[in-house]
């Protein structure tokens, strides 16, 4: 064989020996290039993932706050309300002790109040949670029971200077009707008009206080037939309605700087 046959059989050899090599150089290659593309994906996976929870927590963090805001407004809506009420209660109040005859009209006054704050406690009983709702309830009773308290003076005095009006005229009656009214008081009967368990003392006190004011003039003027009250009254109810108040407000702060998720009510919309 010549050296030409012999450079030829050397060459395929070393070509032969070479494809091996470049096999695996190639895989080598190919492996490296799938487990960069692999890094890149989980990466980028990674990346949205993060992405989308910054998202998510903004949002639910927005939520919140856009909650956390429409409770506020309901609490301090009902509490305004509240005082809104209050301050007319004490109107109440003083017209009764100054010009009797204009309590009635002040009291009328009182309606539209009363019912914005019974609209602003039923929002903060819808937006909640329990424990603010019913602190709300107690403030709402006891504004109730102060405006209650202004007006039973308020009308008491009012009956009071409509009989000492006829009292010239009619003596006799005026002060049989004073005692009748003082007695069916005590005895607690008022709150049984027109129910079965009015006894029969009662009926005749008041088929008695018909007549009498029939004969005055008076039927159908007087609000009611009641001695003053106390004058402890007023303050009570005054000093009630101003706990019911700061425990409101201390209730709402609690509330609103909880954790969202164990202030919102279960059944609640998203």
């Amino acid at each position: 064989m010549d050296l030409q046959g012999v450079g030829a059989l050397a060459a395929a050899g070393v070509a032969l020996l070479s494809v091996p090599a470049t096999l695996l150089v190639g895989r080598w290659q190919t492996k490296a290039a799938l487990q960069t593309a692999q890094a890149a994906m989980r990466q980028a996976d990674a990346t949205y993932r993060a992405a989308l929870d910054s998202v998510r927590a903004q949002g639910l963090n927005e939520h919140s706050q856009w909650r956390r805001g429409i409770r506020r407004d309901a609490y301090a809506g009902l509490l305004q309300a509240v005082l809104n009420y209050k301050e007319h209660a004490g109107s109440v109040l003083s017209q009764g002790a100054t010009d009797a005859h204009q309590a009635p009209d002040v009291i009328t006054a009182s309606m539209p109040l009363a019912a914005e704050m019974r609209h602003r406690h039923l929002v903060v009983r819808l937006e909640g949670p329990d424990q603010v709702s019913n602190a709300a309830q107690v403030v709402v009773d006891a504004a109730e029971g102060l405006m209650q308290v202004c007006r039973t003076f308020a009308n008491s005095t009012l009956t009071r200077t409509l009989l000492d009006e006829c009292r010239a005229s009619h003596p006799q009656e005026v002060e049989r009707i004073s005692h009748l009214g003082a007695t069916f008081r005590v005895r607690n009967y008022w709150h049984l008009i027109g129910s079965p368990d009015m006894p029969a003392e009662a009926e005749e006190i008041l088929s008695e206080l018909r007549s009498l004011l029939r004969t005055i003039g008076l039927l159908g003027r007087m609000p009611f037939l009641l001695t003053q009250d106390e004058p402890s009254a007023y303050g009570d109810a005054s000093s009630a309605l101003e706990t019911a108040i700061d425990d409101f407000i201390v209730t709402t702060r609690t509330a609103l700087h909880a954790d969202p998720q164990l202030i919102s009510d279960p059944s609640a919309p998203a």
